[in-house]
């Protein structure tokens, strides 16, 4: 049987979250922080004010903000690999595992609900995004990974 367009391709919809979250991990690893309306938001302060502030403080909050970073990496390698090498050809545990990427991203979503409302409209567009594309990662491709019984 003929793969249809949308469950050869979808697989390139996780090559894309993993290279999204890749391109954001990358600066947060090196502990560049792009978004720094965020901290403000969530401190009162900016970075250098709360740098200056609290220095032991400040080099916590950058081990935690580069931990994180480096562990996005780390997502974004298993998605990149797992994406082209098994997703692609259609082994099915892939189509498990990847239902790890909408569950992750829900759990960062209640993990934000703890942050100012202005912290969590920041943060809440891009995650949406991403589930979105992941739940249609996963639904495009259901025939490829469960043919109907002949």
């Amino acid at each position: 049987m003929k793969e249809k367009f949308y469950e050869k391709y979808a697989w390139v919809i996780f090559l894309v979250i993993g290279l999204m979250v890749l391109v954001g991990g990358m600066p947060h690893m090196l502990g560049v922080n792009t978004d720094p309306a965020l901290v403000e938001t969530i401190s009162g302060q900016t970075i250098d004010e709360l740098k200056s502030s609290s220095p032991m403080f400040f080099d916590l909050y950058n081990f935690y903000f580069s931990g994180g970073g480096l562990s996005d990496v780390g997502v974004a390698f298993f998605l990149l690999v797992i994406s082209i090498f098994a997703y692609r050809t259609g082994q099915k545990w892939a189509w498990y595992a990847f239902w790890f990427v909408p569950v992750y991203f829900l759990f960062w979503i209640a993990l934000s609900s703890a942050l100012p409302s202005a912290s969590q409209s920041l943060l809440l567009s891009p995650l949406i995004v991403i589930i979105v594309l992941s739940l249609a990662g996963l639904l495009l491709p259901f025939r490829k990974f469960f043919p109907k019984k002949q």
